[in-house]
């Protein structure tokens, strides 16, 4: 059943002196787990910008909530009950495609792919916490996708086979004039990068260039920003493109 947060939380929000108001993201949480519900609103009562519009733990009534309520985003289990997430994912593209999803689940899932492929604008395993959740969906209601780094090597892989198999990027290669990494990205800029098209998280980058992972994060934001992309995933998608990172 649809459990809708008390309005009061919503209400008493106060525009901070000097901000601009702007409609806050509306968030719509479906998840078995009422704990794991409770403990994401909780969070999202914090955000100025975002607003809990309802609940459910049943994939069967997403598709519905999402046609009468219009959230920005959906946060789904992978493991709905009745419909899973993949499932409701692939629904919502045909039904509410101002709905963009945001999967997520316990542990890493092969399953993960095909939501994707679905429409799924981010996912991540709920260990993460729920900070980057709240990242995540903001990446995702600004247009943005936000893709776990243990899923990245997949992705990558994917887009290997759909190269060898369709030629997709040489025809991509034909119409976009070469660029040199040289041009926009220092040589440790570069390198992170590659590390990143292999799913390496910040730790493992950090591990394998012998940096900080405070100096990983910083070089990350250098690449995101010199690339004038959201996400990590866009900047690999970039880089492929360009062909700064090889397709073997």
């Amino acid at each position: 059943m649809l459990e809708r947060p008390p309005q009061t939380r919503q209400t008493e929000r106060q525009v901070r002196p000097g901000t601009v108001s702007v409609a806050p993201v509306r968030v719509l949480i479906a998840d078995p787990d009422p704990n794991f519900r409770q403990q994401l609103k909780t969070a999202l009562a914090q955000e100025d910008d975002m607003m809990l519009v309802g609940e459910c733990s049943e994939g069967v009534e997403v598709p519905l909530l999402c046609g009468t309520i219009l959230p920005h985003i959906a946060v789904l289990d992978l493991h709905l009950p009745r419909v899973d997430g993949g499932e409701v994912t692939y629904r919502l593209s045909q039904m509410a495609p101002h709905t963009k999803v945001l999967i997520l689940s316990e542990h890493d899932e092969p399953y993960v792919l095909e939501t994707i492929r679905s429409g799924a604008s981010g996912y991540l395993l709920k260990n993460m916490g729920t900070t980057h959740i709240i990242e995540a969906m903001r990446v995702i209601a600004h247009g943005g996708f936000y893709i776990h780094p243990i899923i990245m090597g997949r992705l990558v892989n994917e887009l290997r086979r759909l190269s060898r198999r369709e030629g997709v990027f040489q025809h991509l290669y034909t119409r976009i004039p070469p660029i040199s990494w040289q041009e926009v990205l220092t040589y440790r800029e570069m390198e992170v990068l590659r590390l990143m098209s292999q799913g390496k998280n910040n730790r493992a980058i950090s591990e394998h260039l012998y940096i900080s992972e405070k100096t990983v994060k910083n070089h990350v934001s250098n690449i995101l920003y010199k690339l004038n992309v959201q996400d990590r995933t866009q900047a690999v998608l970039l880089a492929i493109k360009y062909g700064w990172v090889q397709l073997i």
